[in-house]
């Protein structure tokens, strides 16, 4: 079983049911969850996908639940409590089994001013809802996690316009995005860690 924490339209939920998985799909926006029904009906795997209203920061699973847990893009920077909405992911993961979580990489939107047309009343708005995170801020998050890597995410879409993006730049997203220095350009920054569990107390694993 699958969570895809702040999952919106499906992008994640649908390839994963298509491969033959078992995926919860939860949003807080019932706008988007029934997109994702139609999107999911459409490809054959509405029954694969259970589809679930709900807040990140208090999810209606009970603990050590899912195989993988799922928490992309903006789920934790807009939750009304990101150290809540860590502890709730933790929560129903299983143990010795991952979760992969993304935030927004305060660095990179912190020298990107120009977004907001360098207008300080935009930049303040922006501080005032969602939640930017450093490296060290989104490992002390997860820190009830085995922490195994963190990488970035993004390079092109936040330095590169639209209309210019195709396949040739996933090369340079993952070379950007694995090195240890130039991560910090990447618009997002993704942990992926391992919940601990008694495999895992007796390095069995």
């Amino acid at each position: 079983k699958i969570l895809d924490a702040g999952g919106g339209i499906g992008r994640i939920s649908i390839p994963l049911a298509k491969k033959g998985y078992k995926v919860f799909l939860l949003d807080i926006s019932k706008t988007a969850l029934n997109f994702a029904k139609q999107q999911a009906k459409k490809q054959g795997v509405l029954n694969r996908i259970e589809f679930i209203e709900g807040d990140v920061c208090n999810l209606k699973f009970k603990s050590n639940y899912f195989d993988l847990v799922i928490a992309l893009r903006d789920v934790i920077n807009y939750s009304l409590d990101s150290r809540k909405a860590a502890n709730e992911l933790m929560r129903v993961l299983k143990q010795d089994c991952y979760l992969i979580a993304s935030v927004s990489n305060k660095t990179f939107w912190l020298t990107k001013v120009e977004r907001w047309d360098y207008s300080l009343e935009k930049i303040k708005s922006l501080l005032a809802t969602k939640s930017m995170l450093l490296e060290s801020e989104l490992k002390e998050l997860f820190k009830g996690l085995k922490i195994e890597k963190v990488v970035g995410n993004g390079y092109c879409s936040g330095n590169i316009e639209e209309k210019y993006l195709n396949e040739d730049f996933l090369e340079i997203e993952n070379i950007v995005g694995d090195d240890q220095e130039l991560k910090f350009t990447c618009e997002y920054l993704v942990l992926v860690g391992k919940k601990h569990g008694w495999k895992s107390y007796f390095g069995w694993n």
